[in-house]
This record gives C-alpha cells, structure tokens and sequence, in this order.
C-alpha cells in the first residue's frame, strides 16, 4: 500500500513538472517569435531606408550631371 501511494505521489509531480516545463517551453517559444518578428520588421526598415538613401543619391547624381550638361553648352 506504501508503495503505490508513493508512486502515484511520483505520478503526480511527474505531471505537475511535465506542465511546468510545457509552460516554460511555451513563454520561450513565445519569445523567440517575438524577437524574429522584431529582427524581421528591423531589417526590412534598415532594407527601405537603403532603398531610399540610394534613390536619393541618384536622383542628386542626375541633378549634378543635368547641371554639368547644362555649364558645357
């Protein structure tokens, strides 16, 4: 009788850590995916303003080039 007492004590914290430990697995998952979304919007802000710095600085090379052709006529 001692003994299966004792066991279904182990059973229940067995499943008592087997939750815990889901929990924890969950609030880290949860994290990481947090973190990816951030990383992810981060990069493709950094992406855009690339982009536009780039645009920019053609555009500035047009106008340069424009203003140069203009000078030698």
């Amino acid at each position: 009788m001692l003994t299966r007492c004792r066991y279904e004590q182990l059973q229940l914290r067995a499943n008592t850590l087997r939750e815990e430990l889901h929990t924890e697995i969950e609030r880290m998952l949860d994290d990481i995916v947090r973190f990816k979304l951030h990383i992810q919007k981060s990069l493709e802000e950094y992406e855009q303003f690339i982009a536009d710095e780039v645009e920019r600085s053609c555009q500035e090379e047009d106008q340069l080039g424009d203003a140069e052709d203009d000078a030698e006529t």
